[in-house]
């Protein structure tokens, strides 16, 4: 069972938004409109507080640190292992993200973000010549949230 399915099974936050749409990151023309206009509904939802706290500025940098790291290198044979590695590390911010008091529960949104960038993660192909356009198409949706956070208000 991937980490994402684990995800879903487990109970989720209060989801809303709409799920990413996949085929955004499949795209061979880079990202349409309507993946900033999702990546904008979806930042400013992870910028408010609501049921769960909103995420911080310094947790969605952290992993778009990671991206543009692994995007300035660039993808190769070598180094693919390295995008899979992201969802471990998604998966260790959602963990350290837990609230004892609740049972299984999160403090913040980490977890929508982990679902949603986990399944664009998955659906990347691994064949060198498609997945450097698959993987730039993640990093400006990624790049996209992370403005449209900081534009109303993340902190």
């Amino acid at each position: 069972m991937s980490y994402n399915k684990q995800q879903q099974n487990s109970g989720g936050g209060n989801q809303n938004y709409d799920p990413i749409n996949t085929e955004w990151i499949k795209s061979e023309n880079g990202i349409p409109k309507e993946a900033v206009k999702w990546a904008e509904k979806f930042g400013r939802y992870l910028a408010k507080d609501d049921q769960l706290k909103k995420l911080s500025t310094s947790q969605l940098r952290k992993f778009f640190g990671q991206l543009k790291r692994l995007q300035s290198v660039g993808l190769s044979k070598e180094n693919i292992s390295e995008l899979s590695m992201l969802l471990a590390h998604l998966a260790y911010a959602n963990g350290r993200d837990k609230d004892r008091k609740k049972e299984g529960g999160n403090k913040t949104k980490i977890k929508d973000f982990v679902k949603e960038i986990s399944d664009a993660i998955e659906v990347i192909d691994e064949k060198i010549k498609i997945i450097k356009k698959q993987f730039k198409n993640l990093v400006n949706i990624v790049e996209a949230i992370v403005a449209f956070h900081k534009a109303e208000g993340g902190e």
